[in-house]
């Protein structure tokens, strides 16, 4: 699975990662535990409530159950008028 960063997380971690997940689905919250256990430097930005998960193009809550082979994205919260 493809894994995206922007902001500071991406700065972290890197752009972007491949992660192999189980066969079977997970959700975003499982996700970002799995992330924080395999970059422990990132782990206060990931457990970050203002931290949004995107799933194939969709902003999702962390209940959102991933399939293998979707595209997800991490980004800080964005600001504008």
């Amino acid at each position: 699975m493809r894994i995206g960063f922007f902001g500071r997380l991406g700065e972290r971690i890197g752009r972007e990662v491949d992660l192999d997940l189980p066969a079977d689905a997970c959700t975003v919250a499982d996700l970002r535990l799995h992330l924080a256990r395999q970059f422990p430097a990132a782990s206060g930005d990931l457990a970050s409530g203002s931290l949004r998960a995107c799933v194939d193009e969709a902003i999702v809550p962390d209940s959102h159950v991933v399939r293998p082979g979707q595209r997800v994205e991490f980004f800080p919260p964005l600001s504008g008028g």
